[in-house]
């Protein structure tokens, strides 16, 4: 990985996006920030802020791989405007009990500071995943 004075901001999402549908949760937790807040949107069983790197792992990212067989975030487009960076996407994944799969567009509005995520925003599509997730 390049020096974080080297990378811009979406080098560095890209590469965080990246480590996490490969499973690299080390190199995904070395970008955020350990004060970094993530909120999900209402509506979502992982809804709410969540404060802290440790918090976002546990309360966010591990509930997720619990409930999901396979799961990756696809990148479409990736919006580079300095301090924040605006990705546009879909989750897919299947559900892990059910078989159910769940393919909810997402626009994820991050903020970062020195090469680290500080602020993650969550818009994503909370009546797919909670009709995968119920069934």
């Amino acid at each position: 990985m390049a020096s974080t004075a080297a990378r811009t901001n979406e080098t560095v999402i890209r590469e965080a996006y990246a480590a996490f549908n490969e499973g690299d949760m080390e190199t995904v937790f070395s970008i955020m920030s350990p004060d970094v807040e993530w909120v999900e949107p209402q509506g979502s069983r992982f809804s709410g802020t969540h404060r802290g790197a440790d918090s976002v792992m546990e309360e966010v990212f591990a509930p997720v791989a619990a409930e999901m067989a396979e799961f990756v975030v696809e990148v479409d487009r990736v919006i580079d405007a300095g301090d924040t960076v605006v990705v546009l996407g879909t989750d897919r994944g299947t559900v892990r009990d059910s078989g159910e799969t769940v393919a909810a567009p997402f626009a994820h509005v991050i903020e970062l500071r020195d090469g680290q995520i500080t602020r993650c925003s969550n818009y994503t599509d909370t009546h797919a995943w909670e009709q995968a997730l119920a069934a």
